[in-house]
């Protein structure tokens, strides 16, 4: 009796056994399929070259992961897609978080939430945005024990506003938030101007991370090429300079002509402890707040070149990167090559995209 006792216990905790090695197989196996098609997906939208792509070669992609790819809208004129690719518990994210007890295994058997998306955007025909993210859930251990839970997140694509564009790459930015609680993020945003090369190299996300056995915890596992640059940056004061408008700055911010004026001193009102001037906008420039007068003030050295003189004129931009500059004829020269290349950006109440027509207000599936 106690022999067949033993034998029922015994293949019990060996199907048990069994179960969960079972299930553990079919984490990683699902891990490694995600990986496989982020890959994939990454090696696609590497494919796409801006400015030189066209729609066929984005509905062609598109077709290669039509089940994964939701429309906006889109056709030659304007075309905007999203494709996200997801692992079984992401997909199945609601399930886990009222079952707690299942996510505890799940975690345990090394699984966690993890995502891929993509997004590519035609104007004309032509392929003027592109990008790819990962996202992924992760737990770590902080130096005093604690376990945490936050989402680690890495993002490579064009933007509409590069705010922090620098002297050294005026056509793209590495960065990240400092203000997120429950996550880890590291960016990088480009220019439909950048250098093909620079877009190449930057976009290498680290899809590794979704089957490593010891999670990724920063900005440098996810992005590793963009963090070693910004690191050796950081390393030479790069980041701390002072950040010039220079021709190069000022040619990719005057793409979107609604964030440029040409303003001109036309009154100075002296003052030891702050100078003012009153300024004019003139009439060649688009305002970029139309409920303002047309002559306001200003502080006297504004212009960040010491102080302004009657009569001068300086063009300001609606950018962190870059606030105002001295409207010398080099710099005049820089914004009109600028406004000439143009930036087709979603419409803005004051400026559509550069005359065009605005986009469709219906989804076209």
């Amino acid at each position: 009796m106690g022999k067949k006792i033993a034998r029922v216990l015994a293949w019990f905790l060996a199907a048990v056994l069994a179960s969960i090695l079972l299930l553990a197989a079919a984490i990683r196996v699902d891990q490694y399929v995600l990986r496989y098609r982020a890959e994939r997906l990454q090696s696609d939208i590497r494919s796409l070259e801006l400015r030189k792509s066209t729609f066929a070669d984005a509905r062609r992609l598109e077709d290669r992961w039509f089940d994964n790819t939701k429309e906006k809208v889109c056709r030659p004129s304007w075309c905007d897609l999203d494709i996200s690719v997801n692992n079984t518990s992401a997909r199945h994210l609601g399930f886990l978080l009222n079952h707690l007890a299942i996510r505890a295994i799940y975690h345990a058997l090394g699984g966690r939430v993890a995502g891929a998306y993509a997004f590519i955007q035609v104007r004309d025909n032509i392929v003027w945005g592109k990008g790819i993210g990962l996202s992924i859930e992760t737990l770590d251990t902080e130096p005093d024990g604690r376990r945490v839970e936050y989402e680690l997140m890495g993002s490579i694509g064009t933007d509409s506003s590069p705010l922090w564009v620098r002297a050294p790459h005026p056509e793209y930015a590495i960065g990240g938030p400092t203000a997120c609680t429950s996550c880890v993020e590291g960016w990088v945003k480009f220019t439909p101007f950048a250098d093909p090369r620079d877009v190449l190299r930057l976009t290498d996300l680290n899809f590794a991370c979704i089957t490593r056995w010891r999670h990724c915890t920063k900005q440098a596992d996810t992005l590793p090429t963009a963090w070693r640059e910004l690191q050796a940056e950081i390393a030479q004061g790069a980041e701390n300079d002072p950040n010039p408008c220079t021709p190069a700055i000022i040619r990719s911010l005057s793409r979107q002509t609604h964030r440029l004026e040409l303003l001109k001193v036309i009154k100075l009102r002296p003052d030891p402890n702050l100078p003012m001037m009153t300024v004019r906008r003139l009439p060649e420039s688009t305002p970029q707040r139309p409920d303002q007068w047309r002559e306001f003030d200003l502080v006297g050295d504004h212009i960040g070149v010491g102080a302004a003189h009657l009569g001068e004129q300086f063009l300001m931009f609606d950018n962190r990167a870059c606030l105002v500059a001295p409207a010398t004829e080099e710099n005049l020269e820089a914004a009109r090559l600028g406004a000439a290349e143009g930036w087709i950006s979603p419409a803005h109440p004051l400026d559509l995209p550069f005359g065009k027509p605005s986009p469709p207000k219906i989804d076209v599936h």
